[in-house]
């Protein structure tokens, strides 16, 4: 944008802050933010004197997000707060950028506190505070968000920079500290406050106590410096990156707002300006753009489902013939019929429901457990767990049920691939899905009820099921359909009149023929107990089961699907406030594919019709490559690359066959995803698409030698073709080995580990190293930058690091999450130079409160790696295992944290 003398602004995008604060007090400006100002000097001073500022409290599991209370402040800078931060205050200026959720590290206002308080561990416990926090329950989360946690985070860096050691190479951080110490120099902060912090500054001559000390002089210099003026220029700084995203956008004068406020400036308005884009105009002292449109509220959601009958009595009032009128319906529903995909798949669950339900009332003793009659476990081909019976419901249920279930629910659309719609390999587990909480709880209740009675052993009793299924019983109040808690109190009575505890044993006789005649010897092994009086449970759990879907079970169902498409319509509202424009097909599938798998069949188009918004373009059907159930599928390429299912001796005896059979049965499993993969681009995936690396192949040659053979499996299997397949070796597996008291692992193989807190201590010879961990989820890759824990990041969703140790407490990591990485790097400041190599060897020590001692060395790196990634704790089945990895980089802990999806630079 040319320059305009009357904007007072322009040349203060190349000023100082304090020639910028001149050029905004000449301009009259400064006032508007007297009162902002205020505040945070306030709160900046509390915080250096050793308050805490704001309070964290952690949310119950994944679905609950956590809450944040900003203490620090006097009743009217809470009335004055309220009036700034609201949510539905901000939202009212026009503000839709705001998320509905929010990740705020919030306890970075906390650190002066911590350090003061407790030194040793004081950035530990405040990255404990980094929350999940909804915006819309207060005025605080925005608050932190937006003005305090980015004052406090600046101020604050070296502290957390030093905290666990240096992972990027050296010029990077000499670039780093060099930053900082120009951004001191511009904030005003004495010159000697850094002295020990900086670049070669001798931090790592320091001991604990001498660190100790110098974040504490730290802490001291800053509460030293003129706050006020160091607020005022920590907000010009934060201006000035305003001024320059305006500037670069505003090619005819002037710029609308979406095309401005990026992710890094969206909460600069929100801090200093309300949220107010036409007051950010007002300071810029330029007019709106012609096409800019403030919204002030958003559409409700209005949802076009169930409206067959009502059109088909309004058009017979006016004359129109049904059949007429049906077609009609048809067309703008986009199928073949007048009836809504999905209503349709509503009264599907109400069909599966009774089928399910009837299952249930008749269970009895002699039959096999009714787990697997609901699809909703890991897919496991290697080894089936005793009482379980995969596919269950295709002994169980009618088959008219089955039938609709799979043609309902038999495609998906892929949230990275939306341009297709793909084959769904489970249908029973989608199914299972858009049926939410109510499934979840009284099949478990009564499987519960089975495994207590009947054995041979139940992971909760009778009298805590209320406890053990907290998380489904809180959705279903919360939809207004709860279950009577008369129900508990009757389970409990129940409980106390079953049969005394009676072992369940297998005997086996052998004899031998002695001098005195034939002697008979009786082994006999227990595996679990039973009790007496299922049936009367079972009863009692079929009636409060009937009585709950007489009651809620149409309301249940409604509200699954309307809270759903009312949430993809708020989001796609949201996102026309935001950028002016409707989402693209592949933007609104990030947000509804899962909605349109439910009650769509994954078509989005159907979705769009649902929600009242025209659809930007339409979806391929490409042809099915998956044309049998996918338990089927897998089965058979088990087979092909020579999966045997481990029988008990095998599984007792060998754990390396167990553990090769293992991986077998998941590539197989990955073999459903390749094939949707494939559907999707039209084209076999290559090993990156599918994402290979991420996985373990137990072939010699590893993913070079097991790829080819999978492709050709795949292919020979779907009758498709290949541009080039490899012909497979006969597979091998490294064997583990017992070293000591503790069992070593070899590279590639695992062991199972209890669903309890796990320390990963590494040491290591030869030059000295930085320990950190990766968070994953499904796809090999982070959700966020926060997965990545380090010295930044510290503790993140049960995950801690600290300097040579990382522990997860495996039974509070979400759900999502199924794999942890623990990488080990080089500190390349301390010894720039170093690598991984016959001098330079690390070691792993698995530990556990349960007594679990593993180890893990792997053989000497040769090829100048700096990081590797040491080992890996990964879900299976329902619980965890770790695997040594051993896996090399010459890349530095930056490239490898990007191949995860990481934003370095961020």
């Amino acid at each position: 944008m040319a320059s305009d003398p009357s904007r007072w602004w322009q040349p203060a995008l190349e000023s100082s802050p304090g020639e910028a604060l001149a050029l905004e007090r000449a301009a009259a400006h400064q006032q508007r933010f007297a009162d902002i100002d205020a505040l945070a000097a306030r709160v900046l001073a509390a915080g250096l004197a050793g308050d805490p500022i704001a309070t964290v409290v952690p949310g119950r599991g994944r679905h609950t997000p956590d809450t944040a209370e900003v203490t620090a402040l006097t009743a009217e800078e809470k009335v004055f707060c309220a009036g700034v931060f609201e949510v539905q205050e901000q939202q009212r200026r026009g503000a839709w950028y705001l998320a509905e959720k929010l990740s705020v590290k919030a306890g970075a206002v906390n650190l002066p506190y911590l350090l003061r308080e407790r030194p040793a561990h004081a950035v530990t416990l405040s990255a404990d505070d980094t929350a999940r926090l909804t915006a819309v329950e207060g005025w605080d989360t925005v608050l932190l968000w937006a003005l305090l946690v980015p004052l406090f985070e600046t101020l604050l860096e070296p502290v957390r920079l030093r905290a666990a050691g240096e992972i990027f190479p050296r010029a990077e951080q000499q670039r780093f500290w060099a930053a900082i110490e120009e951004r001191y120099r511009l904030l005003g902060i004495a010159e000697g406050a850094l002295d020990a912090f900086r670049f070669g500054g001798g931090w790592h001559e320091l001991d604990r106590a001498g660190q100790q000390q110098a974040r504490l002089g730290l802490l001291d210099a800053l509460a030293a410096a003129d706050l006020t003026q160091l607020v005022a220029r920590h907000r010009i700084r934060r201006l000035q990156g305003l001024m320059a995203g305006f500037a670069k956008k505003a090619k005819a004068g002037t710029a609308l707002a979406r095309r401005v406020l990026t992710r890094e400036l969206q909460p600069v308005v929100s801090a200093y300006f309300g949220g107010d884009w036409l007051a950010v105009l007002d300071y810029l002292q330029v007019s709106p753009h012609p096409d800019e449109e403030i919204i002030t509220a958003l559409p409700e959601p209005r949802l076009y489902v169930g409206t067959a009958a009502r059109t088909v009595g309004m058009a017979a009032e006016v004359g129109i013939a049904e059949d007429e009128i049906q077609a009609m319906l048809a067309a703008f529903l986009g199928g073949g019929s007048s009836v809504s995909p999905v209503q349709e798949r509503a009264a599907a669950l109400r069909d599966w429901w009774a089928g399910f339900d009837h299952v249930h009332a008749v269970q009895s003793r002699g039959m096999p457990s009714l787990w697997g009659l609901v699809d909703q476990d890991l897919m496991v081909l290697s080894r089936t767990e005793q009482g379980y019976t995969p596919q269950l419901y295709r002994q169980r249920l009618p088959s008219g049920v089955l039938d609709v279930v799979g043609r309902l629910w038999e495609t998906v659309t892929l949230p990275q691939h939306p341009g297709s719609i793909v084959s769904n390999p489970r249908p029973q587990q989608t199914m299972a899905q858009a049926l939410g909480p109510a499934v979840e709880f009284w099949h478990g209740v009564g499987l519960t009820a089975w495994f207590v009675c009947e054995g041979p052993y139940s992971r909760t009793t009778l009298d805590r099921v209320d406890h053990y299924y907290s998380r489904p019983l809180a959705a279903l109040r919360a939809a207004g359909c709860p279950v009577d808690a008369a129900f508990f109190r009757e389970l409990r009575a129940a409980e106390q009149l079953l049969g005394p505890e009676e072992e369940i044993a297998d005997s086996e006789d052998s004899t031998v023929d002695t001098p005195y005649g034939h002697v008979t010897f009786t082994a006999s092994m227990s595996h679990g107990s039973r009790r007496e009086g299922f049936e009367r449970v079972r009863d009692l759990i079929t009636r409060h089961r009937r009585t709950w879907a007489e009651q809620h079970l149409g309301a249940y169902l409604k509200q699954r699907w309307r809270s759903e498409l009312e949430d993809v319509a708020r989001a796609h509202h949201r996102f026309v406030a935001a950028k002016g424009r409707p989402p693209t097909l592949a933007q609104f599938a990030r947000f509804a594919a899962t909605a349109a798998n439910h009650w769509t069949g994954g078509d989005l188009k159907a979705l769009y019709t649902a929600i009242g918004e025209p659809a930007p373009s339409s979806q391929e059907r490409p042809a099915r490559l998956l044309t049998e159930d996918g338990y089927d599928f897998a089965r058979r390429v088990y087979q092909e690359l020579g999966g045997k299912p481990v029988d008990h001796g095998t599984w007792m005896n060998n754990p390396e066959e167990t553990q090769r059979q293992w991986q077998l049965g998941r590539l197989a499993i990955e073999s459903l995803r390749y094939l949707q993969l494939q559907e999707a681009l039209g084209q076999p995936p290559t090993a990156k698409q599918f994402g290979a690396q991420r996985l373990v192949w137990p072939w010699p040659g590893q993913e070079g030698e097991g790829w080819p053979v999978l492709q050709h499996v795949i292919a020979l299997l779907t009758s498709t073709r290949l541009s080039q397949a490899d012909a497979a070796g006969p597979p091998s597996w490294p064997t583990t080995r017992t070293y000591g008291a503790r069992q070593m692992l070899a590279k590639g193989t695992n062991a199972a580990v209890a669903t309890e807190s796990t320390t990963v201590r590494i040491t290591c010879t030869g030059a000295p190293i930085d320990v950190s961990a990766v968070l994953l989820g499904r796809d090999g890759t982070v959700r966020n930058d926060h997965d990545l824990v380090f010295y930044n990041n510290p503790h993140h969703d049960g995950v801690r690091v600290g300097e040579d140790t990382v522990t997860a407490d495996l039974s509070l990591v979400p759900d999502d999450i199924v794999s942890i990485a623990v990488i080990v790097s080089i500190d390349i400041e301390a010894q720039p130079a170093a690598v991984f190599d016959q001098r330079t060897q690390w070691r792993a020590d698995i530990i556990q409160p349960c007594g679990t001692q593993l180890a893990f060395a792997p053989e000497p790196f040769s090829s100048g790696e700096t990081v590797t990634i040491a080992v890996e704790l990964y879900r299976h089945t329902t619980g965890w295992k770790i695997r040594g990895v051993g896996q090399g980089y010459d890349t530095g802990l930056a490239g490898l944290a990007t191949s995860y999806g990481i934003n370095v630079e961020a």
